[in-house]
């Protein structure tokens, strides 16, 4: 019977929580195990203890947070390793293992998409009630528009009831700057935005501009305008969530030495742009689905060329696109992923050091070690030696 890590999430079924159960998929294909949806939703402490009761086989569970609460506290596993994501500063302050966005370089990465558009102000819109998360994106915002000699309104009323909250909108829309930038902090804020500059009879983009973070589709591709989105990287999430689990089970920290060896951080993927910034969308959609196919075939021999192949865009346009949404190439891309996965073959398994090129992706053994010393400044023989037990 197999090892299997239990993920136990908000809500299933959308592409978010599926790039995060592909991400966990990834890390266990390496290891022999599995990875399982359990519905948080009124998961309480008692069916927690008969859930985990039942499955002799649990290697670890990966709870997801999207808020300041937590319900599930690390007692409640006992022995069972737990890995939290995005979960409040209160948890994290007591030492339990997280995966968490990195919400500095969210900000960081609106302003720099905002930016382009040569906006005449900034504004930012921040959730209510005042989430840490939702805090420090509008704070750090705001520092980047300041420092840039530029004005940033700012919506956020800490403590404020809902529908005061949402009623406030329309009227500090109308009051912005025309041709203002308008960063808010997650999806669903956009989505109330868009509501309120129709009741305000603002255009969106041709008054203001306005951008969101998730891309979460089901929001984003049906509004009017289409609403631009900065994507996380949900998939890497649940990725390096499952290896803190593998970490645990074998007592050792990882390879990319995550900050007090219990935690990592997740940076944002890239810039989704629609109607909502005057993007035309640029094909992001292309990449994105190119992203998803290096996951899934980087260590079956797929190479940019291939890539490009499956695309209606010359290879040059291909590598261009990709790179000016990613900051970074395919190959670099493809290489990322593979060296993952020797990583995960040196460290969790007995796989000998002459076949782990044919598991990853790489012609000959000779490439593997070249590439490897290259950037670990060491064997892969070394490096087993010293990051496992």
């Amino acid at each position: 019977m197999k090892r299997t890590i239990l993920y136990l999430n908000a809500e299933s079924g959308d592409r978010i929580h599926g790039a995060t159960l592909s991400g966990l998929r990834r890390y266990c294909v390496a290891r022999g195990w599995d990875a399982e949806i359990v519905p948080k939703k009124g998961l309480k402490p008692k069916r927690l203890a008969a859930l985990l009761a039942a499955r002799h086989k649990v290697a670890g569970c990966v709870v997801e947070n999207s808020d300041d609460e937590v319900r599930l506290p690390p007692r409640l596993f006992g022995d069972v390793p737990v890995v939290y994501l995005h979960p409040p500063p209160a948890l994290r302050a007591g030492g339990a293992a997280f995966v968490a966005a990195d919400n500095e370089a969210i900000a960081r990465a609106a302003f720099r998409e905002l930016s382009a558009g040569r906006p005449a102000a900034y504004a930012v819109i921040g959730v209510c009630p005042d989430y840490s998360w939702s805090h420090l994106r509008l704070q750090v915002f705001r520092a980047l528009c300041e420092s840039s000699g530029m004005t940033c309104h700012v919506f956020n009323r800490p403590g404020e009831k809902w529908p005061s909250f949402i009623g406030r909108l329309p009227s500090w829309l109308a009051a912005l700057p025309r041709h203002c930038a308008v960063f808010a902090v997650n999806d669903f804020l956009a989505y109330y935005a868009v509501a309120a500059a129709r009741a305000a009879r603002i255009s969106i983009p041709h008054d203001l501009t306005l951008l969101g973070v998730d891309n979460n589709e089901a929001i984003c591709e049906t509004t009017v305008p289409t609403i631009s989105s900065i994507q996380l990287d949900h998939e890497r999430a649940g990725f390096l969530a499952a290896k803190l689990i593998g970490e645990k089970i074998s007592h050792r920290c990882g390879p990319e030495t995550p900050c007090d060896g219990n935690a990592y951080t997740v940076g944002p993927l890239m810039a989704v742009r629609r109607k909502s910034t005057g993007g035309r969308g640029r094909h992001e959609k292309f990449v994105l689905e190119a992203i998803d196919m290096i996951r899934r075939e980087a260590c079956d021999g797929l190479t940019a060329e291939k890539l490009a192949a499956r695309f209606e865009c010359s290879r040059w346009l291909f590598e261009m696109r990709f790179r000016e949404a990613t900051g970074h190439s395919v190959l670099n891309e493809i290489q990322h992923i593979r060296l993952e996965k020797v990583f995960t073959l040196l460290a969790q398994t007995d796989t000998a050091i002459g076949a782990i090129s044919s598991f990853c992706g790489w012609k000959t053994d000779l490439a593997l070690q070249k590439f490897f010393r290259s950037r670990t400044g060491m064997t892969m023989r070394d490096w087993r030696r010293l990051n496992r037990k």
